[in-house]
């Protein structure tokens, strides 16, 4: 769950012995002129620009963790991709004040809408960006990178856009695919 504490979270390793797996989301829109944009929210303890991140959550797939991190970080529901867009590695500065490496593996979600209130709306603000805009804003060099592909290939958002016609819940994942 979002802002776990490392003695609470999973001992999950992604790469290397000492290497933590979280799940995030990169979540976007298309404006009126086709603009794509990113929504990013600041951390927590330093107030750093970052994507909806959080620890796997026992009983849920990664995507359904990811979403569930977007919904209640930054208050949005939508469409999220079944596989990851990408995946970048970081490091976590714990409650002692030592650092972990962590690797993110990060869905793409297609807003569909923003809520006014949220868990943690009185944690952390919440921001539209460009796609460049959003890539000066992240301080997480591997992510920043991948968003500047993005601002030269808009479309390969789009591929996330439509899934599956059900109704779910806010902050779980649509099925299906294209």
């Amino acid at each position: 769950m979002s802002g776990a504490t490392f003695t609470g979270a999973p001992a999950a390793q992604a790469g290397g012995p000492d290497e933590l797996q979280q799940v995030g989301v990169l979540p976007w829109r298309l404006r009126r002129d086709g603009e794509p944009k990113i929504l990013l929210i600041t951390s927590r303890r330093r107030g750093r620009w970052i994507v909806p991140k959080g620890w796997p959550m026992r009983g849920r797939s990664a995507v359904a963790a990811a979403s569930r991190e977007a919904f209640e970080e930054a208050g949005v529901i939508g469409d999220i991709s079944p596989s990851p867009v990408t995946c970048y590695r970081y490091m976590k500065a714990l409650d002692d004040g030592s650092e972990v490496p962590c690797r993110v593996t990060v869905f793409g979600m297609k807003v569909r809408g923003t809520l006014s209130h949220w868990r943690e709306k009185g944690q952390r603000q919440r921001r539209w960006f460009s796609l460049a805009a959003a890539a000066d804003r992240l301080g997480d060099a591997e992510l920043a990178a991948f968003v500047r592909t993005l601002d030269g290939a808009p479309e390969a958002l789009r591929p996330f856009g439509s899934f599956g016609g059900r109704k779910d819940l806010p902050g779980e994942p649509r099925a299906g695919g294209r």
